[in-house]
């Protein structure tokens, strides 16, 4: 989830001097890079897919994609995009992932104005997604965070019992998981899967240009753990 986006690559490490809390701190990012690549696994484009994009997940009719929209705060969908190229060319992109994992027509792109880069899976059935995030980022990029968003359905079960246990370390896991299957997608779709570390990339520069706040989110990975992550998921990608 990139909500904010940048806030969200940020670390979980709180501020301390102390050698051994970042040794600890260190330890708990590679522990969570090996168990997310053990539980993504390895091989073939086509046989991951199989494993990781054929799970059982939600689907919800028009009614509740409607009702899921009309809960979004009034301040958001007062800036909706609803015409325009941007548009035209996010829709495009979004509809090229769903295909890919079978979900044509079954969300919804929510694109709206604002400079914060964001995007999040709202409710399960709505991609919101800011044009601070949407515009500046390259094709490639776009759908690997797409991607992302949609993959939070695989492990939607994960997630939440994370979020009740309160388990930092898990949902941070699953993050990683989502990043995986956003590579694979890339890759699936016959896009380079190196862009979604350009894109997480982008959006750093972004935030760090326009001087929007890095704040920090336990439940996400750093940055570099998402690197690291994704270079050596893309190295095990045939």
């Amino acid at each position: 989830m990139f909500w904010p986006i940048i806030g969200r690559l940020a670390c979980i490490v709180a501020v301390s001097f102390s050698q051994a809390t970042a040794g600890a701190a260190r330890a708990h990012c590679e522990d969570e890079i090996e168990l997310a690549l053990a539980a993504i696994g390895s091989g073939p484009a086509e046989e991951m897919k199989s494993r990781l994009i054929s799970e059982r997940i939600t689907v919800f009719d028009d009614s509740l994609r409607a009702q899921a929209v009309a809960a979004l705060p009034a301040s958001l969908r007062s800036q909706r995009i609803t015409q325009g190229k941007l548009l035209d060319r996010v829709e495009a992109i979004f509809n090229q992932v769903l295909r890919l994992h079978g979900r044509s027509g079954k969300l919804v792109l929510f694109l709206y104005r604002n400079d914060l880069p964001s995007a999040v899976l709202w409710r399960g059935c709505v991609v919101v997604v800011s044009d601070g995030l949407a515009e500046p980022m390259y094709d490639d990029e776009l759908a690997g965070v797409l991607a992302h968003e949609l993959s939070h359905s695989y492990f939607e079960d994960e997630m939440a019992e994370g979020r009740r246990a309160q388990n930092a370390f898990a949902m941070r896991v699953v993050e990683l998981k989502c990043d995986g299957v956003a590579i694979l997608s890339l890759k699936l779709l016959g896009r380079n899967p190196a862009g979604y570390v350009r894109g997480l990339r982008r959006l750093q520069l972004i935030t760090k240009r326009k001087g929007l706040s890095d704040a920090v989110f336990q439940s996400h990975p750093t940055l570099v753990a998402r690197m690291k992550f994704s270079q050596r998921y893309i190295e095990s990608l045939k």
